[in-house]
């Protein structure tokens, strides 16, 4: 039993100096990329069994079977095929698999696989792994030939897409209106009548050298007095009517006298509600021999209407005389001058007639005329017959030597407006790869709402557009794309220098969808958005994309595919072999590879500029390090301990 004792010990040691062995693997390449750390596990050896056991019987229970183990085997040694973390190394061509998989290289005879994506070019441009000088090998098993430089050729512009919002309210076209900054009023005088009445001639004599005052449109008062040289007659006491009424209106400005049935009516020449008239005695009492009081009265107006007599205006001041006349001028909507004189009498006396002058004027009705009318509250406006930008205008004023009213200026109260129109721009690429901006108009049908049509413009230097409208662009009730009812959705350009046209396709959306184009709101972010050519460019860099795709960068903005890299699964990848410097083979216990792509078959994702680290954990690796030292030593004490009793028993016999 001694014995056993002795190599049970010593198979103790053995298997602690393997544990020892992997840790030590283990520690040593906790640096080394794409490491996958080992696990020892143990097991014991056969059992020297010295009573079989027996079960129980009648009275006496069973026995347990008695047993001697000798000794401790290496159960099995495990990969940690857990995922290391990323090291970021910043070469492009550097990666590292998120998950699941491996990178498959070759020596020529036969495939090899690793976690460690340390690959670069060798003097051919092909893809090799840095450590070994390996080829890496493609989807399709092949070689990757990496691009050290190149020209990516220049792709003319095929179709233009359009994003955005149409505005579904209306706000064109208009036509261009100027009115006056005020309405225009049919007025009444400020008038006052006598309440006595004359015969004619009157006797006067009893008012020689009285004086009274008339104050006029809110004036200073002006006097009228009663002699014989003021009234322009020889004795006060016989005085015709007509006397006495050219004596006070050549001693008063503004005022009118008329006589009716023996009585008089003074009356501004003013009308309106600014005209007033207000009689005062300034000495003796002739308001009283009159029949007048010393109550202000003032005139009233309304709004002018086309039977209003011109000198019925509240803005006239001294009543036009046959003759005289009404200076217009102005431009019409196309901006040539206009310029005509209303002669009072001869071309009319009211409003309307002056509105007819100026229709006449203005070529109402007539291409890119403009029409005169007169507003319910009075407003005096003048509209462009066509809808769209004018630059309508105009003026009136009475002749310089004759003023008689002060018309009211005008000013522009709407502006002409086309159709509603969107503006947007976009570049297009020829077959040479130079970029022509073309600019296209979205403009809504006046007769639809519902329908915009486009026209493109390009500069003459750029080329000429062939064909440069697309119409009939309609949306449906809810705002979404309907339908372009034209039957050619394509723009044609011949561009400077190139003998051949160019076409490209207009997409403006999928039939009642909301993708592309939509009509909807009161605002517009409509615009071309997107077109599928480019000019030509020279290869920059290449890198790696998230599917293992290998991609060139180059300066026109584009990115072209140039090969991908294989990924390849292993049913039991902890049953692979270990070859050295990170890679593995095939063994009895992996089964055979499933060759795949990143992203498939439940294989990881490609990281570019990254190593996978080790998965060794320092701390664990120290734990089992103790744990195998105090394993080793409680079995070298096993067997010091069997031999000093072996020493023992040799003596017994001395």
């Amino acid at each position: 039993m001694v014995s056993t004792a002795l190599f049970t010990g010593l198979s103790g040691l053995r298997s602690h100096q393997r544990f020892m062995d992997v840790i030590g693997n283990n520690l040593a390449n906790v640096n080394t990329p794409g490491f996958w750390g080992s696990r020892v596990t143990f097991a014991d050896l056969l059992s020297f069994t010295s009573s079989p056991g027996q079960g129980p019987s009648g009275t006496r229970g069973g026995k347990n079977p008695t047993q001697i183990g000798l000794g401790v085997q290496i159960g099995s040694i495990d990969a940690n095929t857990n995922q290391g973390t990323f090291l970021n190394t910043g070469r492009s061509l550097d990666v590292a698999l998120q998950g699941q998989g491996f990178f498959a290289l070759s020596d020529g005879r036969q495939s090899l696989y690793t976690r460690v994506g340390s690959f670069g070019v060798d003097e051919q441009r092909r893809l090799v792994d840095l450590r070994t000088g390996m080829r890496v090998l493609s989807e399709t098993g092949g070689e990757i030939n990496v691009p050290l430089s190149g020209t990516l050729p220049a792709q003319q512009t095929s179709n233009v897409s359009f994003e955005g919002t149409l505005p579904a309210k209306v706000t064109g076209p208009l036509s261009e209106i100027v009115a006056t900054t005020s309405p225009l009023f049919e007025g009444v005088a400020a008038s006052k009548t006598t309440t006595n009445t004359f015969t004619d001639p009157m006797n006067l004599s009893a008012l020689n050298g009285n004086e009274f005052t008339i104050s006029v449109n809110g004036g200073s008062p002006q006097t009228v007095t009663i002699d014989a040289t003021k009234l322009g007659v020889a004795s006060l006491a016989s005085v015709t009517f007509a006397d006495f009424t050219n004596g006070v209106m050549s001693q008063v400005n503004g005022i009118t006298l008329g006589v009716n049935a023996g009585q008089f009516t003074f009356s501004t020449e003013a009308v309106g509600e600014k005209a007033s008239i207000k009689f005062d005695n300034k000495s003796g009492s002739p308001l009283t021999f009159f029949g007048l009081d010393t109550i202000l009265t003032s005139g009233t107006q309304s709004a002018a209407t086309g039977t209003t007599a011109l000198n019925s205006l509240t803005i006239n001041s001294k009543d036009y005389s046959n003759g005289e006349s009404i200076r217009i001028s102005g431009t019409d909507p196309a901006g040539s001058k206009v310029a005509g004189t209303f002669v009072y009498g001869t071309d009319g006396t009211t409003v309307q007639d002056f509105i007819n002058f100026i229709n006449l004027l203005y070529r109402s009705g007539g291409t890119k005329g403009a029409t005169a009318s007169l507003a319910t509250d009075g407003t005096l406006q003048l509209e462009a017959d066509e809808q769209g930008e004018a630059r309508l205008s105009i003026f009136i004023s009475d002749d310089a030597t004759k003023p008689n009213t002060t018309w009211n200026s005008f000013k522009t109260t709407r502006d002409g407006t086309g159709p509603d129109e969107v503006t947007t721009s976009i570049d297009v690429y020829d077959s040479l790869g130079r970029s022509h901006p073309v600019t296209m108009i979205l403009t809504r049908d006046t007769s639809d709402p519902k329908v915009w049509n486009l026209k493109a413009e390009l500069d003459t230097a750029d080329g000429t557009l062939v064909d440069g409208e697309v119409r009939g662009i309609r949306f449906n009730d809810d705002g979404s794309f309907n339908i372009v009812t034209d039957a050619n959705s394509n723009l044609e350009f011949t561009f400077s220098g190139l003998a051949a046209s160019q076409t490209v396709a207009l997409e403006f959306g999928q039939p009642s969808t909301f993708e592309g184009l939509n009509m909807l709101g009161d605002t517009s972010t409509a615009a071309a958005t997107d077109q599928d050519g480019f000019p030509a460019g020279s290869l920059l860099n290449v890198a790696f994309s998230g599917d293992g795709t290998l991609q060139g960068y180059y300066s026109n903005g584009k990115t072209l595919d140039i090969d991908r890299l294989r990924i390849v699964m292993f049913p039991n990848a902890a049953g692979l072999q270990r070859l050295g410097d990170t890679l593995f083979a095939e063994s009895p216990n992996s089964n055979d590879p499933i060759l795949t792509s990143a992203g498939n078959a439940g294989s990881g994702a490609v990281v570019a500029g990254v190593l996978e680290n080790s998965n060794v954990d320092i701390a664990e690796e120290f734990v089992r390090l103790i744990e195998a030292q105090r394993g080793y030593q409680a079995n070298a004490r096993v067997i010091t301990t069997v031999d000093e009793v072996l020493a023992e028993l040799i003596n017994i016999v001395r």
